[in-house]
Order: structure tokens, then sequence, then C-alpha cells
């Protein structure tokens, strides 16, 4: 059996302004290391084999965080990056024009990705620790945007669902394969 330990990044000043990050490189704020050293504690007692993480800072300094001074090692892998948001990232979360956005699950951001183009890269991402591992249990540290998707890899979500899923910041999802 295969376990998988989901979280997303400790909390930024983008997300404390509701500000859409991406891939822009937005680093943690206090609360954020905070966040991350109280999930650390919260896994102490936790075997963890292995932690993969986004590239991203924001995520990357939260995977250091948890991980503590554990011999474990840390994997970056480009497959865990935000969703690119492409126009629209820096601006607010709020108004039409993101909210339709997001319920158009096949069209792309403009100059951006869309839901299917990072479905790809996450689904082929735990497709490729299926097979690679057994018996383990990997922590993987990313993002929220793409939370929704990988909670669509391990489990049916309905439209409703997927559009309203939320991931607070260094929150704990666990799966198994």
């Amino acid at each position: 059996m295969l376990k998988i330990l989901y979280t997303r990044h400790g909390t930024t000043e983008w997300n404390e302004k509701n500000l859409i990050q991406g891939q822009i490189e937005i680093p943690l704020n206090e609360k954020g290391r905070e966040d991350a050293r109280r999930l650390g504690e919260q896994l102490k007692d936790t075997k963890i084999d292995l932690i993969y993480s986004s590239p991203l800072g924001r995520a990357y300094e939260t995977a250091c965080i948890i991980r503590g001074d554990r011999k474990i090692d840390i994997i970056k892998d480009d497959r865990l990056k935000e969703q690119f948001y492409g126009k629209m990232e820096g601006a607010p979360r709020v108004g039409e024009a993101y909210h339709n956005q997001r319920a158009s699950f096949f069209k792309r951001y403009p100059g951006g990705e869309g839901y299917l183009d990072v479905c790809q890269r996450v689904f082929n991402f735990f497709d490729d620790l299926k097979e690679k591992y057994d018996n383990m249990t990997i922590l993987v540290v990313a993002h929220g945007g793409m939370s929704r998707l990988v909670d669509c890899y391990f489990k049916d979500l309905d439209n409703d669902s997927f559009v309203n899923h939320v991931i607070p910041n260094c929150s704990l999802f666990e799966y198994e394969y």
C-alpha cells in the first residue's frame, strides 16, 4: 500500500489579500512559516519516507520546515507547480471574469493553462508514484489550485464539488493506493 499525504504550502501575503498567485514566486510570510511548523509538529511521529515538493519557493520552504531535522529527501518536481493563470496572476480572486473562467473546465486562462493541462501533469505525477513506490508514505507539498485535481485523481468529484473544493494552507489530506 502506498500512502500519500498532501498539503498546500503555508500562507503568503497574497493568500491573505486573496490574490491569484499561480506560478509567481510569492514567499511565505511569518504566518505561513508558523503554519508549516505546526504541521511539522503534527507529523513529527508519522513515518514519512519521502517528500515531493513543487519547485516554487513557498512550497519548497514549507516542505523544508515540515521535515525539520529529520533525514528525509525532498524531491522537487515541476509537475507539482501551481496552475499557470496567465494574465490573471496577481488579480483578485473575486469578480465575474475569474468565476466564469473557473467554471470553464476546458478553457485555458488567457495566456495560461486550463484545468486539463494541469490535470495531465498531476495525473501523470501520481501515476508515476503508483508505479515507482510501494509500502511507503510520501508527503506531497504543493498548491491549493491544483489540490482539486489531486482530489479528482483519488475521488469522483462532480462539477460543483470540483469548483468549490478549497484546501486551507497547511491542511492535510490523506490518500491511499
